[in-house]
């Protein structure tokens, strides 16, 4: 028997090869029963606290760890053989450990992932619990971001183990980047929109905004752009570099919705009627409770070149653009009865022409 474990297989010894199953076989016990301590001890354990941090972390760790046990059970276990460091032109050794990195990047890269979700799922919690819609988008790009930032590290983790020089490279990518970062100027910039969007919070989600010559609704906030929805139904995607550029106005956002034009009478009008006039449409706005009485204005401010001119200055109290049409036209309507009562006229463009006696025209 003793002489059977000294054949040599392809270069392998059957005693080598016995410990390698062997080995094999440990590292399915340990991860087994590592996944039954977590599943049946630790979960358990992490449900009777308070805190919901540890039972989703432990359920983010299961996995990867399990697949790290699996890993390292299997690069002792390919230890153990003692394979020749080259075979013909293929070198063994270099592929093996090349195989370790990039597979244990992987599973580090996955563990990452999980805990990224595990961040994006307290950033939901914390978006669902202000007013504001605009924060519900905030979950998403910390957690798109993150995502990113963790695949960059990883590939130079990955390319810094392979051998590659990460500091000429990045300085290559820093020559080569110059034309690329001119090229991705737009991008930039409204990566920076999307920023100043979330900081400042100039509208949020569903408000009724204009910038530029887009109006209409807000529907989604991502990185690159803002989509709105205009009024006639089509949706207009608008580059968040915009919202840097030019000026936002926010409808929604409106406390009151002011009211403001001129009126104009006739020259036949009488001064007692210009003051009768003038103080009756101040009452209808003082009646009126739609109307907000903390602020208004209703002067005889000059003389035309063909009326009287009345300048008229007020706020309702509703924003809503519907009532606050309604309330607008019950009120000018009321000011041409008022008008209709004393007699006095609406002014429209009218010219005198004046000829002399004797004069041939």
């Amino acid at each position: 028997m003793p002489d059977l474990f000294n054949i040599e297989m392809l270069d392998l010894s059957l005693e080598k090869l016995g410990l390698f199953f062997i080995i094999v076989l440990l590292t399915y016990i340990v991860r087994f029963v590592f996944l039954y301590i977590v599943e049946k001890k630790l979960i358990h354990l992490t449900q009777k606290t308070s805190n919901e941090f540890d039972d989703l972390l432990v359920h983010a760790s299961k996995a990867p760890i399990g697949y790290l046990i699996l890993l390292h059970g299997f690069y002792i276990a390919i230890i153990t053989l003692q394979l020749p460091e080259t075979i013909g032109v293929v070198n063994i050794g270099v592929i093996v450990k090349n195989a370790y990195i990039l597979v244990l990047s992987f599973i580090l890269l996955y563990y990452l992932f999980k805990l990224i979700d595990l961040v994006g799922h307290f950033v939901y919690r914390v978006t669902e619990k202000t007013e504001s819609k605009l924060d519900d988008q905030l979950a998403p790009l910390i957690v798109k971001s993150l995502r990113i930032f963790v695949i960059t590290l990883g590939i130079l983790f990955i390319l810094n183990n392979f051998g590659y020089n990460i500091a000429s490279l990045l300085a290559g990518l820093g020559i080569g980047g110059l034309a690329f970062a001119l090229a991705a100027q737009d991008t930039v910039s409204n990566l920076f929109g999307s920023f100043t969007i979330f900081s400042d919070k100039p509208f949020h989600m569903g408000d009724w905004i204009e910038i530029g010559d887009f109006e209409g609704t807000v529907e989604e906030v991502g990185f690159r752009s803002t989509r709105i929805r205009r009024f006639d139904q089509a949706q207009v995607t608008v580059p968040n570099s915009q919202f840097i550029k030019n000026g936002v106005i926010n409808y929604t956002a409106m406390k009151k919705r002011r009211i403001k034009f001129n009126l104009g009478v006739t020259y036949a009008t009488t001064a007692a009627q210009m003051t009768e006039v003038v103080e009756g449409i101040k009452q209808i706005i003082k009646e009126d409770h739609r109307f907000d009485h903390n602020f208004y204005m209703v002067h005889f401010t000059d003389f035309g070149d063909y009326a009287l001119n009345i300048f008229v200055y007020c706020f309702t109290k509703t924003t809503v653009w519907d009532e606050y049409l309604t309330v607008r036209e019950e009120f000018h309507l009321k000011i041409m009865q008022m008008l209709e009562e004393m007699g006095v006229e609406i002014a429209f463009p009218t010219q005198t022409v004046y000829v002399e006696k004797g004069m041939k025209l």
